[in-house]
């Protein structure tokens, strides 16, 4: 399936975790490009104006079929460990950038607290990009996502399954991070409404921070119907720097993302 790992495991050098993965994550996006640039696959509309003639059939899917599609991960078993999607990415292009956009704020030799890691990925994604080890500990509540990084990374990244209202007190890095975590509801919680939700998360991130903590959130000012919850800059900034004192605000990256960046004293 993997040419180019196999390759790899070839060299006289044993291939590194991160090499692996980078090429195992290439391979599935090539796959998937290439399914997309197929001429002879109509679309989803024109297949539905498709009329039948009386000696042709129409078939459903099956529920076995719906259910493939609507749990990826169970049909796939890579699906959890290297699919962007999974950590809420189109791919991993995305997800990089996405990356580039928190990690320009991270001082060298800077220690990180990811809220909502999913796999753990931004360690790795970091190691890559600046040839640099990170101290770094990801938090999340997704059990799934969290087996899944231990296994791809084989136990080299520090995860906590764990609700981030209930991290040890004693436990802090320089930065605290949250990218985009925020934009998705993941905690059941229905007696807290979305603002006093991320307010709170706030405090918690800036407890557990010596240095500051950075959240990527989605704008109210972008045109894009996605689902997630939207954030009106000029109040979340407002809030911040009353409740904190020194904070900033960057949308000058996207009309649809923003950063908080909230400075500890």
């Amino acid at each position: 399936m993997l040419n180019k790992i196999k390759k790899l495991l070839m060299k006289k050098e044993e291939p590194t975790n991160e090499e692996v993965f980078e090429e195992q994550i290439q391979a599935r996006e090539e796959g998937l490009a290439a399914a997309d640039n197929i001429d002879s696959v109509p679309e989803m509309d024109q297949v539905m104006d498709v009329e039948l003639n009386d000696d042709m059939e129409q078939f459903d899917p099956t529920e076995e079929e719906i259910d493939q599609m609507n749990n990826p991960s169970e049909s796939d078993p890579e699906y959890l460990e290297y699919s962007s999607e999974v950590a809420g990415y189109e791919n991993r292009e995305h997800q990089w950038d996405t990356y580039r956009t928190i990690a320009n704020y991270i001082g060298d030799d800077d220690s990180v607290l990811d809220f909502g890691c999913a796999r753990g990925d931004f360690e790795k994604f970091y190691q890559s990009e600046y040839e640099a080890s990170l101290d770094y500990t990801g938090v999340d509540m997704n059990q799934q996502l969290i087996d899944a990084g231990k296994k791809v990374y084989n136990e080299e990244v520090d995860l906590i399954c764990k609700n981030w209202f209930k991290l040890d007190k004693g436990l802090k890095k320089d930065w605290s991070i949250n990218i985009g975590s925020n934009n998705l509801r993941y905690d059941a919680d229905m007696t807290k409404d979305d603002i006093p939700y991320l307010n709170d998360t706030l405090h918690s991130m800036v407890h557990h921070s010596e240095k500051g903590s950075i959240i990527l959130l989605a704008s109210d000012q972008s045109d894009i119907e996605d689902g997630l919850i939207n954030y009106n800059a000029g109040e979340v900034f407002n809030w911040a720097q009353k409740e904190f004192g020194m904070a900033a605000i960057d949308h000058s990256f996207s009309k649809d993302l923003f950063t908080l960046i909230i400075y500890k004293n």
